[in-house]
């Protein structure tokens, strides 16, 4: 396999090196670098280091300007470069190798005067990650540097800290992690172990809260048990009591057996019965005829009553709205009287109030009305004139009118004799006709009834449709929601009374907590207020408050752990305030662990001793993971036994002292000393429980969370009581909703008889219309006589017309000859006339107001005015009175034609349902009649039946019966035996039923409950600690594996480079030495030569590991005598066959046996080289 090696150095002005100077070629396999002292050895190391991207501080140098060459004789360079050249070769024996073709390369680097460099490979200029990345796909490990190892830098390795100190340094584990490749997997399994912590302490929630409950249920256990053990007493009982049962059945049929000589009479009583029943038919029809009969004359008179109910109630409702009429007509004329009276009785006090005035007034209009007067008469005498100068100019129009009158009498006479013979014709041809009218009616009436009977019947069928479709169905849909929603409620009630259960039990763990809390000491107390207060962060508690154990250990712990009185902070700093808080306070006293401290006990916690007994740390429940190392602190190895015995035993074994103490509290310490026991013995430091920190406010929270569950219980508690009132309120309305569905059913059959019935008569009508038909020759000849008469009585109507129209022209022409010349003198008299009226309506206003002036000498009795007012106010309240004793006598009538009405129409409801339970009734006996007859025909084949069965039985009772009968009293007295026993068990069954009921069954759900999810939960936890353990399988234990490699090669390589020497390496990292003939050390512990052996021996079993293809180091032999160099200087030479090693060595017993010799030696302040096979 290819493997890359150095084949030389070229450097230009690099350091001691001036101008251009080769080192090299080097050997494939071990070369030697040899030198005085200063003579430039190391910078064949730090050239090296240059190139591979070494800082100038790493490399012994301030800055990179000051790796450029200055000597006396070379003082003008300006930069320097160092090539290192690569190839890749194939072993082909110890001495001789192949070239691969085409895997020769060069690196190389120039650093100049302002302390800029640039790398180059070949000639190609490039970053430095591209040379890291090509170096490292080659071997060179470029990030733990283990190919090369610098001046007093091999006792660096041992020196290494088991675990680093800080989070980004390096100790011997992060090393081996690093060079093994687990370091990848840090991150994921911090991150797990994250999860499984949470995931742990939801875990244990669960599993407190599982525990809680099997406490429940063990205490019910005893019930339930009692509960069993009366069941099984009762099924006993049972089987007993039936066993007896069943012998009584035998017995009857034993006596049965006398029976079987009756079964002739038996079959004589059959055939009677068979009469019977065919009898129970014919009288069964009979019945059903007469009921027909007897129900269709009853529902005659029934619809004969109803019908003159119905014409009374139309009566009574015609005289009810003629009364309702007549009472809203007074009730208004009494308002329009009332109105009148107050109008007439302001009237008086408008004339009591008016005073005399105007008296000239009066005078003057009286002047003014005798001129309008005089005027008057003239123009009457101007229209007297008038008139009878018109009357000799219309005369002639006047006598034509007077014949016209007199024609009119004369023709008027003929029309009233045509219209008497029409009228006499026409009531001819109406009786003629009216049996005929008649009998349509008859026919009409009858097709009237038919329809309303069809839409009864239809009204009626679709009435019981939409409450078939509708009102049944939504009913059952509301009743079934009703009932999944009672279920939904007695669910949430269930899941309530848990929650309220659970939440009232952490209510009163959370107050037993407090109340225990406040019983500790005041230092203690003082604390824990500093704590919740928040004014000294990083207070956890009270160390035994912290962790749980079994009570069993009680004692134990209490005795030989006294530190459980500590109070655990997380650091120093926290614990030095604590302290000045109670100096300050003047408090008192208290012990402090500080958490970050305690990390060192990590391992030994984890390192289980190999003992019979359990240690009391491994026992302790930590309320958090991480203080578990606070409770090995306290506690170390501390074993616990059942007894002195065991204790002393184990305590004094001969490999190894233990600290043991037993469950009595007694005390065996690893000096041997015994204590403890005694009558008085401490126990309570811990308690079985985690105690739990509550502060008020999570107290008060919890207090409403429990009443919020009583609150929501009882909400539902409420609903489900109201859901089953209105679950039967449905239930009733279903059930009447089937009553009115059967009277619906009841009168649809009631109308599709009477449409029956109609349809039946119809026929009949219609003959009876038939035969009412007249004779047509008679009918036809006084339709012609009414004809001919209606003919005359038109034509002598039109004569009269004719006249009347002459008549009213002749009035028309006078009119407007009068209208002509008197119009004029009549609008004057009109007019003279009307301004008199005006003129003495103001005299007698005035008049009015005179005599009101003059009213006070003027007696009561005679005023005129106030007379006539007291007169019409008396009509007026008389009137009113009447009115109102009328709206009063109304109203009585209108309330008893009410009554009379709501009779009527109860009536009516009656013979309707005196209708349908006769109906009912008839359809009730039919079926009565059927089911007797049913009954009888069932009847007869039972007896049938029972004459089979009675041969049988007679076999079966033969062979049982002596059996039955040795049996009997024996069970008789078990029986009463159970019986006295009975009723101590009544109470029993109770309690233990509702025990089993509310205690195991509550159990039973809150533990599949809890169970479930604790399954879930221990699941996702498995996963998880399974996914960590992979994690750290990959990780860890390739160490292990690793571990166990190097363990094994150091035996091997430190047993060969130095003999009686021992080595071991554990995956933390903790190296042990065995030097000769001394006891095993840690590496750091030994001196300088023993560390550089130690180192050198991990080096090279790190290379079996993992090799790389070479090795640089300084003077790694400085340190060791001349055996112990010859042997690491022979292993060099006859194992590392796969590597370069390049070693700066002084000692002649090292590079006497190396393949290649590389001289370094200066003159004139520059290093020159030779190279020497």
């Amino acid at each position: 396999e290819p493997r890359l090696i150095i084949t030389h150095i070229v450097n230009y002005n690099f350091k001691s090196y001036a101008g251009k100077k080769v080192l090299g070629p080097f050997h494939k396999s071990f070369t030697a670098i040899i030198g005085p002292n200063g003579s430039g050895k190391s910078n064949v190391i730090d050239s090296m280091l240059f190139v591979f991207g070494y800082r100038a501080n790493k490399i012994r140098s301030k800055k990179l300007s000051v790796l450029i060459h200055n000597s006396e004789n070379h003082k003008d360079a300006t930069s320097c470069t160092v090539e290192v050249h690569f190839e890749k070769i194939v072993d082909v024996d110890t001495c001789g190798y192949c070239t691969v073709p085409d895997s020769k390369f060069s690196v190389s680097r120039t650093a100049r005067k302002d302390s800029t460099s640039q790398y180059f490979i070949g000639q190609r200029k490039v970053q430095f990650k591209e040379v890291a990345a090509l170096l490292q796909n080659n071997g060179i490990d470029l990030n733990h540097n283990r190919f090369l190892i610098l001046q007093g830098e091999v006792e660096q390795i041992a020196m290494m800290h088991p675990k680093s100190q800080t989070n980004h340094g390096d100790g011997m584990l992060e090393y081996l992690e690093d060079i093994i490749g687990s370091s990848r997997y840090k991150d994921a399994i911090e991150k797990l172990n994250k999860e499984i912590e949470v995931l742990d302490e939801e875990r244990k929630d669960k599993l407190s809260r599982v525990k809680v409950v099997e406490k429940d249920k063990d205490q019910l256990e005893p019930v339930r048990n009692e509960a069993i053990a009366f069941l099984k007493k009762k099924n006993e009982r049972n089987v007993l009591e039936n066993k007896k049962t069943q012998f009584y059945v035998l017995f009857v049929f034993l006596l049965r057996n006398n029976l079987s000589k009756e079964n002739e009479s038996s079959r004589e009583k059959v055939e009677e019965i068979r009469a019977k029943v065919a009898e129970s038919e014919q009288e069964l029809i009979e019945v059903r005829e007469k009921k027909k009969e007897k129900a269709k004359s009853s529902k005659e008179r029934v619809v004969a009553a109803l019908t003159e109910k119905r014409d009374e109630m139309r009566e009574l409702e015609k005289q009810n709205v003629k009364v309702f009429e007549d009472r809203k007509h007074r009730k208004g004329k009494i308002k329009e009287l009332t109105k009148k009276l107050e109008r007439e009785r302001k009237k008086i006090v408008d004339l009591e109030k008016l005073p005399e005035k105007h008296e000239e007034e009066i005078s003057e209009l009286t002047e003014e009305r005798d001129e309008l007067g005089n005027r008057k008469k003239e123009i009457d005498d101007s229209l007297k004139a008038a008139m009878h100068s018109l009357k000799q100019e219309t005369q002639e129009l006047q006598d034509q009118k007077e014949e016209q009158e007199k024609l009119l009498l004369g023709e008027v006479k003929y029309v009233n004799e045509a219209k008497q013979q029409l009228d006499i014709a026409s009531v001819e041809l109406g009786l003629f006709a009216n049996k005929l009218t008649s009998a349509e009616n008859a026919v009409e009436r009858c097709r009237e009834q038919l329809r309303a009977a069809v839409d009864a019947e239809k009204t009626a069928k679709r009435k019981l449709a939409e409450l078939n479709a509708k009102g049944a169905k939504n009913l059952e849909k509301e009743v079934k929601l009703l009932e999944q929603e009672l279920e939904k409620l007695s669910s949430d009630e269930r899941r309530l009374e848990s929650q309220l259960r659970e939440s009232l039990s952490t209510l009163m763990e959370a107050k037993h907590s407090a109340q225990a809390n406040r019983s500790r000491g005041k230092v203690i107390s003082f604390l824990m207020q500093l704590k919740n207060t928040g004014k000294v962060k990083g207070i956890y508690g009270r160390l035994g408050d912290l962790g749980a154990i079994d009570a069993r250990y009680d004692v134990a712990i209490s005795s030989c752990c006294p530190a459980l009185e500590n109070v655990l902070v997380d650091s120093i700093e926290t614990a030095r305030a604590c302290v000045e808080q109670l100096k300050r306070n003047d408090v008192g006293q208290a012990t402090f662990i500080a958490l970050d401290k305690m990390q060192k006990h990590d391992r030994s916690l984890r390192e289980v001793p190999d003992t019979s007994l359990p240690r009391l740390v491994d026992l302790i429940q930590a309320k958090e993971p991480r203080f578990h190392v606070a409770f090995y602190h306290a506690l170390r190895d501390t074993l616990v036994a059942d007894d002195l015995a065991i204790a002393t035993k184990v305590a004094y074994d001969r490999k190894r002292r233990w600290r043991v103490v037993t469950l009595q509290g007694e005390l065996i310490d690893t000096a041997g000393t015994m204590s403890g026991g005694g009558n008085r013995v401490s126990k309570g430091r811990m308690g079985s429980n985690i105690s739990t920190e509550t502060t008020p406010a999570e107290l008060n929270a919890m207090e409403e969370k429990k009443n919020n569950f009583e609150e929501k219980h009882q909400q539902v508690r409420e609903r489900r009581a109201q859901c089953e009132q209105e679950l039967g309120e449905k239930r009733e309305e279903l059930r009447n909703t089937a009553s009115q569905t059967k009277l619906l059913e009841h009168d649809a059959r009631a109308q599709q008889a009477l449409v029956a019935e109609l349809k039946q008569r119809m026929p009949q009508l219609e003959r009876e219309l038939h035969e009412a038909q007249p004779d047509p020759v008679q009918h036809k000849a006084l339709q012609d006589k009414v004809k001919k008469l209606t003919k005359a009585y038109e034509a002598a109507s039109r004569k009269t017309d004719e006249i009347e129209k002459k008549k009213s022209e002749l009035n028309s022409e006078i009119s407007r000859i009068q209208d002509a010349k008197l119009k004029p003198l009549r609008d004057k008299l009109e007019d003279a006339k009307t301004r008199i009226d005006e003129m003495s309506k103001k005299i007698t206003k005035l008049k009015v107001k005179r005599l009101k002036f003059t009213k006070k000498r003027i007696t009561y009795a005679y005023d005129p005015n106030h007379s006539k007012c007291e007169k019409s106010i008396e009509s007026t309240d008389a009137e009113l009175n009447e009115n109102v004793e009328a709206v009063e006598r109304l109203e009585e009538e209108w309330k008893k034609l009410e009554v009379d009405g709501a009779a009527v129409l109860e009536v009516g409801r009656m013979v309707q349902l005196l209708v349908l339970q006769a109906l009912g009734e008839a359809e009730e006996e039919s079926g009565r009649l059927g089911d007797a007859l049913q009954e009888q025909q069932e009847e007869l084949k039972k007896l049938e039946k029972s004459e089979m069965a009675l041969a049988e039985a007679h076999k079966r009772m033969k062979q049982n019966q002596e059996v039955l009968c040795a049996d009997s009293n024996s069970r008789g007295e078990k029986i009463e035996h159970l019986r006295e026993k009975l009723p101590g068990y009544l109470e029993l069954n109770l309690i233990g039923l509702v025990g089993e009921y509310l205690g195991l069954n509550m159990v039973g759900l809150v533990g599949e409950y809890l169970g479930l999810n604790m399954v879930g939960l221990v699941g996702e936890y498995l996963g998880l600690n399974m996914v960590g353990l992979v994690g750290e399988y990959l990780g860890l234990n390739l160490i292990g594996l690793v571990g166990e490699y190097l363990g094994v090669n150091f035996v091997g390589l430190v047993g060969e480079c130095v003999r009686g020497k021992n080595r071991r390496v554990n995956i933390e990292g903790e190296n042990s030495v065995r030097p000769p003939k001394k006891s095993w050390k840690t590496i750091r512990h030994l001196s300088g030569g023993e560390k550089t052996l130690s180192s050198l021996a991990l080096v090279f079993a790190l290379h079996y590991y993992r090799p790389t293809p070479l090795y640089v180091m300084d003077e790694i032999d400085a340190a060791l005598d001349f055996k112990n160099v010859t042997i690491i200087a022979h292993y060099i030479k006859k194992r590392t066959r796969n590597a370069q090693f390049i070693i700066i060595s002084l000692r002649n017993n090292m590079f006497e046996i190396a393949d290649r010799l590389v001289g370094i030696y200066k003159t004139d302040n520059c290093t020159k080289s030779a190279t020497i096979e």
